[in-house]
């Protein structure tokens, strides 16, 4: 069967925004199943952080390099692999026989996120050389990722209640292969170049962001003062300022010393990393507190979770028409603070609230971070020249990932700090923390972005 330009040109669009998907897809549609992950595997708070943590943390530290892998194998190759290997992990997390196998296999899973996600906006960059054509996929390539995100709590839910936990993962095989034939299939051969392989620098930053991670998440279980905590702590500084030096002495570091040294980049990454964090944080949270303090079911608990969903993809699609009538230093102080009243409501919460007495709180705090990130992303782009498009991309990415990971530990500390039984109060020492790094979020826009 013959098929015109056009229609090449819209399937391969849909088969690279299907990669996207599946990354998006597993960052929302797993929160759903925890409550029934815990009783499935007798797991506690921590192994459920890890859960969502093993994936996140695996595919912020490897983002770093991951784009050198597409230069140096092609990058249809390196998509393909991604994808290939986010199958395999899926199949293993679905047929998890402990909850340590399935926070194994949801680390492998960030490995293929980390090589399909930076390869795919690349395919569709060499694919079309129209600016235009190539506008309009890009454009569809972040509304599939806003769309995935927003129904994945309901998908989750209706998948659990229908064919049971492991469904949320098997989904990811006919869609990830479906990606994988039609990219084959139309996607042209990738140029190849000769980039060294920062594998010591990668060790390092894989090493320290994951036992500073343990070192977070695991303090509720052993205690701070606890010799597996403090040489998690220790070892990680270590690797992380084993890095640092390592960066400084290469002559083709990770990341550019000139991103470094561009303090609106270094302001934009780190409002990336609070947005991620209170973000990111507290849909683990409200995972936890629907399920095991209200008693909702899987399908129920994604259905409140979509006000909120929807509107923070519906404040997302309108960005770029928000910033063409506002100041990006607005916009962000403006996401900041409704974030801030959204947290703020949250202090006020009585055991005997209902799901829709919260809507209102999670529908700000998503809204809020949706009004800063898309311009604060753009921001990173306009500052970084063509040499530096790709080690800023890729430090703002992994600082974005590190920030949900970052949340989901720290929150589930207070959480646990509070104690199951009461995870009300737990909830609100949360909105305080939220609260605050909301603020410091508004002082960095108001000081140190243009206005």
């Amino acid at each position: 069967m013959l098929i015109n330009k056009t229609g090449r040109d819209r399937l391969f669009t849909a088969a690279v925004c299907l990669g996207f998907v599946l990354v998006q897809l597993d960052v929302s549609i797993v929160n759903v199943g925890l409550e029934v992950l815990r009783h499935h595997f007798d797991a506690g708070i921590s192994d459920l952080e890890w859960v969502m943590n093993a994936y996140s943390l695996l595919f912020a530290a490897l983002l770093l390099g991951a784009g050198t892998l597409g230069d140096r194998f092609g990058v249809r190759n390196v998509f393909i692999a991604g994808i290939l290997i986010f199958i395999g992990a899926s199949l293993s997390c679905a047929f998890a026989p402990s909850i340590y196998w399935l926070d194994t296999a949801r680390g492998v899973q960030g490995v293929g996120a980390a090589l399909l996600v930076p390869s795919s906006l690349t395919l569709l960059r060499q694919y079309f050389s129209d600016a235009h054509a190539r506008a309009g996929a890009i454009a569809m390539w972040a509304a599939s990722g806003s769309f995935a995100l927003a129904a994945g709590p309901v998908v989750g839910g209706l998948l659990i209640k229908l064919l049971g936990w492991k469904s949320i993962f098997l989904i990811n095989v006919p869609v990830g292969l479906v990606s994988v034939y039609f990219t084959l299939r139309f996607a042209p051969v990738s140029p190849r170049f000769q980039r060294k392989i920062h594998l010591s620098s990668q060790v390092l930053i894989v090493l320290a962001l994951g036992l500073l991670t343990f070192a977070l998440t695991e303090s509720a279980r052993f205690g701070w003062r606890s010799p597996i905590t403090l040489s998690a702590l220790l070892v990680g500084l270590l690797a992380l300022v084993g890095f640092v030096l390592h960066e400084k002495r290469s002559a083709d570091p990770v990341v550019m010393p000139s991103v470094l040294r561009n303090k609106l980049i270094v302001s934009s990454v780190i409002i990336g990393f609070v947005c991620n964090m209170v973000f990111y944080g507290a849909v683990f949270i409200f995972s936890i507190f629907f399920q095991s303090e209200l008693k909702l079911t899987a399908l129920q608990t994604g259905l409140a979770f979509l006000p909120m969903m929807l509107f923070t993809a519906v404040v997302n699609f309108s960005s770029s028409k928000l910033g063409r009538r506002f100041r990006l230093r607005w916009l962000s102080c403006l996401g900041s603070l409704v974030s801030c009243v959204g947290f703020a409501l949250l202090l006020f919460i009585k055991p005997d609230w209902s799901a829709w007495q919260l809507f209102l709180p999670m529908m700000l705090l998503g809204a809020g971070t949706s009004l800063a990130m898309p311009g604060v992303a753009n921001l990173i782009f306009s500052q970084a020249s063509n040499e530096e498009a790709g080690s800023a991309s890729a430090l703002f990415s992994c600082a974005r990932q590190m920030g949900g990971v970052t949340g989901v530990a720290v929150f589930g500390l207070l959480i646990s700090y509070a104690g199951d039984e009461n995870l009300v109060t737990g909830l609100k020492l949360i909105a305080a923390m939220a609260m605050l790094m909301s603020l410091i979020w508004w002082m960095i826009s108001r000081t140190r972005l243009p206005a």
